[in-house]
């Protein structure tokens, strides 16, 4: 069983008006937090906020948190730093807690576009991402992070992104009798825009009596890759999440954002592995990549890979084949073919032609 989540985020609000003096500033950050916790129902879901100058965010003066709640949720701002904005912080555990009571209370589940759509009903300030962590959890699939990890650093194993450049992540793990149960892609830096960390959950919520050990312990194995996204990423996602309209492509988007920038292949057949193919599997629809322009992005080749990899559309004709067979797959071949008579190119794909067609003339067909 795979399960798709985000597990934490950071938002950043910033007021849509500027106050005329520094003075002014403290008011207007407690009616923007006033409207986003109505909006959010938030009093009504966790309880009570308090006040606080302790346990904040990082560089902020000024706060609230869940009064002794048993995670971590905080609402909090800087007296003299307008810019800084206002910081909301959930940790894993509150949004877990926050999604469970919402349901709970109102009758209908809540996921972060739901939650997106509620708090950005305001004219008093407009909201982003500054952190999310993207998590797939592999549950009861014989996915071994001692495996994976060995299979990496003995250059078996390697990770790309999804128009095929290669990660150049630094590979770190913790390792414990000889056997690795956490491994880290990248370096958790403050300006580090990604990082991958893949580990042993049921071994994390057994040793640490975790929230989830009543779950962790009914499963033989229970792996999750999880991918932090901060900055231009995180921004790149918020943008995207304004355009979700429910849970399919949100799974979507969670998907293609983290197979993205992280796809492990086996190093001498050049194939995918079995656990990222089962990630590509998962998508209806690839939605998403972010906004890092490279030339290499506009050679057909890597298009021709990305159809292969990650588009969706071998998942898509294998689900055909299986249900109606080799008939059905003809048909369905036809029918595509039948609507690429349609298509219409865009100014992009005309001035793409004018620059590599003379290239590819010369060159022959990619389709090796």
């Amino acid at each position: 069983m795979l399960d798709v989540q985000v597990d934490e985020f950071t938002l950043v609000l910033q007021s849509t008006k500027r106050p005329s003096q520094i003075e002014g500033w403290e008011g207007m950050a407690i009616n923007i937090i006033n409207e986003f916790v109505r909006l959010s129902k938030l009093e009504t879901v966790l309880g009570k906020l308090k006040e606080t100058t302790y346990s904040l965010p990082q560089g902020y003066s000024n706060g609230f948190v869940c009064d002794d709640a048993p995670y971590y949720f905080a609402i909090a701002y800087h007296t003299d730093f307008i810019q800084m904005g206002i910081c909301i912080k959930f940790s894993a555990h509150a949004w877990m807690q926050y999604r469970k009571q919402y349901e709970s209370l109102f009758t209908s589940p809540i996921q972060i576009h739901q939650f997106f759509t509620k708090i950005n009903n305001s004219t008093l300030y407009s909201s982003r991402l500054s952190r999310i962590d993207i998590a797939i959890d592999f549950i009861n699939e014989k996915v071994n992070v001692n495996t994976i990890y060995n299979q990496l650093s003995n250059k078996n194993q390697i990770v790309k992104t999804a128009t095929g450049r290669k990660n150049h992540s630094v590979l770190s793990g913790l390792t414990k009798n000889n056997i690795t149960s956490t491994f880290y892609l990248g370096s958790k830096g403050k300006n580090i825009k990604a990082l991958l960390r893949v580990y042993d959950k049921k071994i994390e919520q057994v040793e640490t009596m975790g929230v989830r050990y009543e779950e962790a312990i009914h499963y033989d194995d229970w792996v999750r890759f999880e991918a932090v996204y901060k900055g231009a990423y995180a921004h790149d996602l918020s943008d995207k999440l304004e355009d979700i309209s429910n849970d399919t492509e949100l799974k979507d988007l969670l998907v293609s954002a983290l197979t993205d920038r992280y796809q492990f292949y086996y190093d001498k057949s050049k194939r995918l592995t079995n656990y990222t193919r089962k990630m590509l599997n998962l998508l209806n629809q690839r939605n998403f990549m972010f906004s890092s322009p490279s030339p290499r992005l506009n050679l057909l080749e890597q298009s021709q890979k990305h159809i292969l990899n990650g588009s969706g559309l071998f998942p898509y004709l294998f689900k055909v084949w299986r249900i109606w067979g080799d008939e059905g797959l003809k048909k369905c071949l036809a029918f595509l073919y039948d609507e690429f008579e349609n298509y219409e190119p865009n100014d992009d794909v005309i001035a793409w032609l004018k620059k590599y067609s003379p290239l590819y003339t010369k060159q022959g067909y990619p389709f090796k």
